[in-house]
């Protein structure tokens, strides 16, 4: 309670009405309230809430409590995840006394990683991809807080956090560029962001899912889900009569038809991999944004003159974008 704040004024919380503690300072339900414009938010099994449930996320709520293991290191049997969040942020393996945000958690394979190096992580996610996350980390990790809350309005004081990441998320929300803004406004002086987003480029007219998303976005997720699944099962096939002759052509042809084809380049089990396949093709095909940037664009976000250093570059999952922010 004492790290959060009113989303929308920014002023103190604090709890009342029907507050249930089932272990010490673990809040299991109830209420908070805001001190200055007295708006309130649930707190739900253990999460405080600071959106509806309803929102544009609701594709994520859909496919992580569904997948909800499938990207977890443990459950693949390779560091996939933890690799990647090395590569990815550089920063040490050990963050003891810092605190560290993650912005848009989905299941939590990344909130684990960041974890494990001691930090104190406050990790959110817009819809309720929270609980799954949750209830993959809670037992295993003390360190970790747990919140539903928008991006462009997080429950946060401003030039708080020590470390921000924000893999897979910014091309997902309504306006990136306001969402980047938001996280860049929590971050201490001296602090160090790190966030990736997809880059549009001229290949990206050649990739299938832009097109079929004008329709399949629209559909709900439970009824979208099926229709996928039969789509993927179907490409999935014709592509494999490919592989064997040329990974290569496969490959370009999955990604002609909007889906994921992950074939050879991992050593995992085959039915781990076309699960893998489906999730990333329902990814693909089924949330309400995906806005892919330009690199130019990208670095037009950044107000130079709050910056010490930043690189905004070719990275993992299209652009990758590094600050660290001045000591003023």
């Amino acid at each position: 309670m004492e790290y959060i704040c009113c989303p929308k004024c920014h002023g103190s919380l604090f709890l009342y009405e029907n507050t249930i503690i089932e272990k010490k300072d673990e809040i299991f339900s109830g209420k908070i309230k805001c001190t200055n414009c007295c708006l309130e938010y649930p707190i739900v099994k253990y999460i405080p809430r600071f959106v509806q449930s309803h929102n544009y996320s609701e594709s994520f709520s859909y496919q992580w409590n569904k997948f909800s293991k499938t990207q977890l290191d443990e459950y693949l049997g390779i560091p996939l995840s933890s690799d990647r969040f090395k590569k990815e942020t550089r920063w040490p393996n050990d963050l003891s006394g810092q605190i560290v945000l993650e912005a848009g958690s989905g299941m939590g394979r990344f909130t684990r990683c960041a974890a494990r190096t001691g930090a104190e992580i406050f990790s959110f996610d817009y819809s309720d991809a929270i609980d799954a996350n949750f209830n993959n980390n809670n037992n295993e990790f003390k360190n970790i807080n747990f919140f539903q809350a928008d991006i462009r309005e997080l429950p946060f004081k401003k030039r708080y956090f020590d470390k921000i990441f924000c893999f897979g998320v910014l091309q997902h929300t309504p306006n990136p560029q306001e969402s980047f803004n938001s996280i860049f406004n929590v971050l201490k002086p001296s602090g160090w962001l790190v966030a990736d987003i997809y880059r549009r480029t001229w290949k990206t007219f050649f990739w299938g899912q832009y097109y079929l998303r004008i329709v399949t976005k629209r559909i709900p997720p439970k009824k979208l889900f099926p229709i996928v699944k039969l789509y993927f099962e179907v490409i999935h096939w014709f592509t494999g009569l490919i592989l064997p002759l040329s990974s290569h052509y496969s490959k370009v042809l999955s990604i002609i038809f909007g889906t994921a084809d992950y074939r050879g380049m991992y050593p995992i089990d085959s039915k781990l991999m076309k699960e893998c396949c489906l999730l990333d093709t329902f990814d693909k095909l089924s949330p309400a944004f995906d806005n892919p940037q330009k690199i130019e664009d990208v670095e037009k976000w950044i107000d130079k003159k709050s910056v010490d250093f930043y690189e905004v570059i070719p990275g993992y999952n299209g652009i990758e974008i590094h600050i660290t922010k001045k000591n003023n």
